[in-house]
C-alpha cells in the first residue's frame, strides 16, 4: 500500500477533480450494490474526522469541481459537512468558477438544510429521484415518497440553487411504458437544469438480482423508453451529451466529465477511488481499517495501452465522441492506427463513425454501447 504522491501538480489553471465518499445512508435500495451502510450517529462523526485527516493529507491542489457522493451525503449534519467543507477550503485552493455538488435523497433534507449547503458553497444538486409513483419507489426500497421528490426539488429552488440535476431510472420491476413518461413528463415540468436517466443493471448480491422470475420490462420496451426520452429531453432543451446524462447547454456535469476526459480526480473517503499520473488508487474499503490507520491506499499504474483504451472507452460514452487530434496529442500516435481493427469493425457493424475529426457512437451504437466498450477491453 503506497500514499498518493502529489509532487507533481497538474495546471493550476486546469485543476483537478476532488471526489467526497460519504457510505451511510437511511436503508440500502433493494437495487443498490455501491460501498453504502446505515450507521449511528457515532459512527458518521468518526467517519468525518478520519475523512478530515485524508483530506489535510492530500492538500495543495487547485479544484475546478468538488463532488459529494455516497451513499447519501445529505444524511450528514450542517455541522458535520461544515466541518468537511472547512478542511477542504484550508487544504486546497479553489477555482472561481468551482462546480460543487452534493448528492441528495428528497426524504434527508428541508429548507434550513439546503440553505445550509448554499452557505457552505454548493453550487450544484443532484436529487435521486428514481420515479414519481410511490409503488415502484417501494418496489426498489427508496425511503422517499413521490411527494417528498416534488417538495424537495421546491425546497432546493427556495434555497437558492439553480443547477439542480434529477436522477430517473427506467427498466424498473413492473414498470411500464405509461409508468415511465408519466415521471419524465413530470420532472421535464420541473424545469431542472440536468438530467440523468439510466436503466436499471441487477447487480450480483443485491435484492432485486436475488427475485427469481423478476417482472422487468422487455428489451424492447426499455429501448423504447431510452429513445422517446432522447427525443422528449431534447424537445425540453436538455440535450443528450452522454449515454445516461441530458442537460441544458453549458450545464453538463464538468465533475463527471471530468472522468470521461481522464482529467486527473482525487477521491477521498472510504472504497474511493483515485486517477493521478496514470496510476489508479483505491482507498480501503474496510470502515474499522479507514477509522483507526493512516488513508493508506492500493495503487496499479496503468500501462500505455490500457490508458489509450481507456480513453478511447471513456470518450465514446459522450455523444460528441473522441477528438482524434486530442488522441493523438495524448499519446503521439494515431488512434487509427492502435485500433484499426476494432474501429473497422465497429464502423461496419454501424455502431461508430467517424466524421468532423471525431469517432462517436451512431444511434444503434448508443443502444449496443456496451457492444462497443466490449472491443476495446
Amino acid at each position: 500500500m503506497k500514499m498518493i504522491d502529489l509532487n507533481k501538480r497538474p495546471d493550476p489553471e486546469t485543476g483537478i477533480g476532488l471526489y467526497v465518499h460519504v457510505p451511510f445512508c437511511v436503508r440500502k435500495c433493494a437495487y443498490c450494490d455501491f460501498l453504502s451502510f446505515p450507521a449511528c450517529e457515532k459512527e458518521r462523526e468518526d467517519y468525518v474526522e478520519a475523512l478530515c485527516r485524508e483530506i489535510r493529507s492530500h492538500g495543495g491542489q487547485t479544484l475546478r469541481t468538488i463532488y459529494f457522493g455516497g451513499g447519501t451525503p445529505s444524511i450528514l449534519s450542517l455541522e458535520q459537512m461544515e466541518k468537511i467543507c472547512r478542511t477542504i477550503r484550508h487544504a486546497f485552493t479553489l477555482q472561481e468558477d468551482l462546480e460543487w455538488t452534493i448528492e441528495c435523497n428528497p426524504a434527508t433534507f428541508d429548507l434550513d438544510k439546503a440553505k445550509g449547503w448554499r452557505a457552505l458553497g454548493f453550487n450544484r444538486v443532484s436529487m435521486g429521484v428514481q420515479s414519481l409513483d410511490d409503488r415502484l419507489l417501494r418496489r426498489i426500497g427508496r425511503i422517499h415518497t413521490a411527494d417528498e421528490a416534488r417538495e424537495g426539488f421546491r425546497t432546493l429552488r427556495e434555497a437558492g440553487f439553480d443547477n439542480i440535476s434529477v436522477d430517473l431510472m427506467m427498466g424498473l420491476p413492473e414498470q411500464s411504458m405509461e409508468d415511465w413518461l408519466r415521471s419524465l413528463k413530470e420532472v421535464i415540468s420541473w424545469q431542472p437544469e440536468h438530467m440523468s436517466c439510466y436503466s436499471l443493471i441487477l447487480e450480483e448480491g443485491t435484492p432485486l438480482y436475488e427475485e427469481e422470475d423478476l417482472p422487468v420490462p422487455d428489451e424492447d420496451t426499455e429501448r423504447a423508453m431510452y429513445h422517446e426520452t432522447v427525443r422528449m429531453l431534447k424537445e425540453a432543451g436538455l440535450p443528450q451529451y452522454e449515454i445516461s446524462n441530458f442537460a441544458k447547454p453549458g450545464l453538463e456535469s464538468r465533475h463527471n466529465t471530468s472522468y470521461w476526459q481522464r482529467i486527473p480526480y482525487l477521491g477521498m473517503g472510504l472504497g474511493a477511488s483515485s486517477l493521478w499520473e496514470e496510476k489508479r488508487y483505491i482507498n480501503v474499503s474496510g470502515m474499522k481499517e479507514y477509522l483507526e490507520g493512516e488513508p493508506w491506499i492500493l495503487q496499479e499504474e496503468l500501462t500505455v495501452e490500457e490508458q489509450m483504451k481507456e480513453f478511447m472507452m471513456l470518450g465514446l460514452r459522450m455523444i460528441k465522441g473522441v477528438s482524434l487530434e486530442s488522441f493523438f496529442r495524448t499519446f503521439g500516435i494515431q488512434a487509427e492506427s492502435v485500433f484499426h481493427k476494432e474501429l473497422n469493425t465497429l464502423r461496419e457493424a454501424g455502431l461508430i463513425e467517424l466524421s468532423e475529426g471525431s469517432v462517436h457512437l451512431t444511434a444503434k451504437g448508443l443502444d449496443l454501447a456496451n457492444q462497443v466498450f466490449v472491443e476495446f477491453v
